[in-house]
């Protein structure tokens, strides 16, 4: 069994998919703080 160290923290994001068909639709990702903090800069502008 290998050792692992969990180092920072998770956030729950959600995020605009679209489908198959073009329609968008809500997903949950667990994320770095620093993700989470990208991916709102990108979907606030």
């Amino acid at each position: 069994m290998r050792s692992q160290k969990m180092t920072g923290e998770i956030v729950q994001v959600w995020i605009s998919v679209p489908d198959a068909e073009g329609r968008s639709h809500l997903e949950s990702r667990w994320v770095t703080p620093e993700i989470a903090a990208q991916l709102h800069t990108t979907y606030a502008a």
